[in-house]
């Protein structure tokens, strides 16, 4: 008889849960949050579905922002809930939290070659650091890093970093966001409300009365319109992303390879330019040469949080 495990992947947008016995998947359902009350009403909703024998007798979630103390908070949704009292309600006896990126960076010793697409071709140094960035309701970051046999999660909020601009172009854009936001951290720019931020920047810029407001709507106005200041955010977006990812990669020595995941950009598709993100990504000076070897990949998994919670639940 398998003993499951319940796991989930909780987002500024979605909740996606399912249950694994280490082995598979089963019963995966994903929960607009902005549909639901909070975390425990989703639950309740998803485990009213669940046969008595097959409930879950331990849970690891992992949560966009901060994971410490009993508290929990995310950035960029409304939900909150206490880790004990969640664990009590439904009997675990265990209920593991991290943040979603740990979880991600988890997956990434697991990937196979057909999940992933080839940003830059490099030499992945084996039991080397490996670092994820993903661009979504907000921008996640993870590490991972060898330990002995196996793997260990760094955790961290690498998506609020300060955002640098590697030319007066980009310099002209952050002070314009700064005057409105104040700090501008990487998120600010790479994310869904980022794209939109970057948009509304070079509107004001040029002198547009455009206001988009989703990250999709710059899209649409791309494809429908050609519209120039589209265009421009797309392309802004995709050489801040190599500039973020190239000062984090140097950080990490993530010579184990660097990859990208996020809503916004399997939203961009092909639209995302990856030649504006190598030429950010390896503008290092005399570290140019050093991240020219680091190889950068695109995730194509649909589920990247649920695998490396799968091998979590699996260890």
């Amino acid at each position: 008889m398998s003993v499951w495990t319940l796991i989930g992947d909780l987002g500024g947008t979605n909740l996606r849960l399912a249950l694994t016995d280490g082995a598979g998947l089963r019963s995966e359902r994903v929960f607009k949050t902005e549909e639901h009350a909070g975390f425990e009403a989703a639950l309740d909703l998803y485990l009213d579905g669940i046969a008595p024998a097959e409930r879950p007798r331990s849970a690891i979630v992992a949560v966009a922002g901060p994971v410490s103390g009993d508290r929990i908070r995310l950035t960029n949704c409304p939900w909150q809930f206490s880790r004990d009292a969640v664990r009590e309600r439904y009997g675990w006896s265990r209920f593991g939290l991290m943040n979603d990126f740990a979880a991600v960076a988890a997956a990434l010793p697991h990937f196979a070659n057909g999940h992933l697409d080839t940003v830059q071709t490099g030499v992945e140094v084996a039991r080397m650091p490996k670092l994820v960035l993903g661009p979504g309701t907000g921008l996640g970051v993870g590490i991972t890093v060898p330990a002995g046999e196996t793997w260990r999660i760094l955790e961290g909020e690498g998506g609020h970093v300060t955002l640098a601009a590697s030319s007066d172009a980009e310099a002209d854009l952050v002070a314009r966001l700064s005057r409105r936001l104040g700090h501008v951290s990487a998120e600010d720019v790479l994310s869904g409300p980022g794209l939109v931020n970057l948009f509304s920047a070079i509107a004001e810029r040029d002198g547009l009365d455009l206001e988009p407001a989703r990250g999709e709507e710059v899209v649409e106005r791309l494809d429908r319109e050609g519209c120039p200041a589209a265009r421009e955010a797309v392309e802004r977006f995709s050489g801040f992303l190599g500039t973020v990812a190239g000062n984090a990669a140097l950080t990490a020595g993530a010579r184990g390879g660097v990859y990208l995941a996020g809503g916004v950009l399997q939203n961009l598709g092909d639209r995302f330019r990856t030649d504006l993100f190598r030429a950010a990504f390896n503008a290092k000076g005399r570290m140019s040469a050093y991240l020219e070897n680091v190889a950068v990949h695109r995730i194509t998994h649909p589920e990247p949080g649920l695998l490396g919670l799968q091998a979590l639940a699996r260890s």
